[in-house]
């Protein structure tokens, strides 16, 4: 005699206690009335009787109901670790940036090259070995064309005593450099 097929997972829970109130009543309402479907669920509880696990000792249970606060007081532990450690580290950050302001300029000054000293200029000792093209670079343009004398320099300084209106007689005439 074989259960029905129908009520296979149905025996199954019921065997395992894991079926809800109005489905459990409906179970063992079918079970009074199917000898094939009762023992079913016999040899379906023996197997699960076999495997269920033996009640919690005494220190398991106390274990279990402290459980909650350990792992509370764990966490706010490893939280109050973790702020110290930051606190720590912050503080170390903080000092490090206080020695790099002060010593700062003083670490710069020691690294920073010092300027290499000009190295002089050799001259010439005389003036025959200079070259034609260096006495041409030390001459100055405008001697040559200008050619002002001692007297020319004083008839210019007069000119930086001349007023406003005077000057700007003197800049318009058509051949300034004849007023002079």
């Amino acid at each position: 005699m074989t259960a029905c097929r129908d009520q296979d997972e149905s025996l199954t829970l019921f065997a395992a206690g894991a079926l809800e109130p109005e489905e459990e009543a409906r179970v063992r309402a079918h079970l009074e009335s199917c000898a094939a479907c009762r023992s079913e669920a016999e040899a379906h509880r023996e197997v699960l009787g076999l495997a269920a696990l033996p009640p919690p000792s005494v220190r398991e249970q106390a274990v279990l109901a402290a459980l909650p606060r350990t792992t509370v007081s764990t966490w706010r532990r490893e939280q109050v670790q973790k702020a110290a450690r930051m606190r720590t580290a912050g503080a170390l950050m903080a000092a490090a940036a206080v020695v790099l302001l002060a010593l700062g300029p003083v670490v710069q000054r020691q690294v920073t090259p010092q300027a290499p000293l000009a190295t002089p200029v050799e001259t010439p000792a005389s003036e025959a070995e200079e070259t034609e093209l260096e006495q041409w670079a030390r001459t100055d343009p405008l001697s040559d064309e200008l050619e002002l004398s001692d007297m020319d320099l004083e008839d210019a300084e007069d000119v930086a005593g001349l007023s406003d209106l005077e000057l700007e007689e003197l800049l318009s005439s058509p051949i300034p450099g004849e007023t002079l």
